[in-house]
């Protein structure tokens, strides 16, 4: 008798013992699955791209706009008034640069030449870029005020026969720079279009001048 009631007790505590185990069991299971997806949401967000679409959206249309300055000019006619205008400065600047070093008579013409036309042409070259709310360029590529500041150290015929090289050389692509300009809008248009024959005639005076040196 007392070692059934024994085997009852024993019985009894063996089935508390499962229930409070299956119950753990559950609960762990529960916690491991909240775990489960914590880490999948987080794993989600980190292996987000922080150049995403989504995060730029979110960026621009939470930055304040800059509504100050906008130009009314398109990409190809920016670019070409950009390159106009550092050209153009280049012209006037080497050309006061060749009316100082050169002692060659038809240097110095051409170089006065040079400064008088490109001087009325980036005035001209202004006007259209403040009418289309442009702002221009007012200094050098660091490539090409390197190459100035070398220019500076030559001097007698070897400055005339690199000025005259160059005055060549450059005009050849400013007249492919200026007509191609025939596909942008009115005004640049017609800037390039009224300023293409002086830089035609640039061109035949340089490689005259140029031929003639030795």
């Amino acid at each position: 008798m007392l070692l059934s009631i024994i085997y009852l007790i024993l019985k009894t505590m063996e089935t508390k013992s499962m229930l409070k185990i299956c119950a753990g069991l559950m609960i762990l299971a529960e916690l491991t699955a909240c775990q489960h997806t914590d880490r999948s949401g987080s794993a989600q967000l980190d292996s987000a791209p922080v150049g995403s679409d989504s995060l730029r959206r979110a960026d621009s249309s939470d930055a304040p706009s800059d509504v100050t300055h906008m130009s009314k000019v398109d990409v190809d006619g920016a670019a070409f008034m950009d390159t106009a205008a550092v050209g153009g400065m280049m012209e006037v600047d080497l050309g006061k640069l060749a009316l100082e070093k050169s002692s060659n008579a038809e240097v110095k013409k051409f170089a006065a030449q040079m400064v008088a036309d490109h001087t009325k042409a980036g005035t001209d070259l202004k006007a259209v870029a403040a009418k289309l709310e442009h702002l221009l360029p007012s200094t050098y590529p660091a490539d090409v005020k390197m190459h100035m500041d070398d220019m500076k150290k030559l001097s007698g015929k070897a400055f005339d026969k690199h000025y005259m090289d160059m005055m060549v050389n450059d005009h050849v692509k400013t007249l492919d720079l200026f007509r191609s300009a025939s596909s942008l809008r009115g005004e640049i248009k017609d800037f390039a279009a009224s300023t293409l024959p002086v830089l035609e005639k640039h061109h035949q005076m340089a490689t005259q001048i140029n031929a003639a040196l030795k």
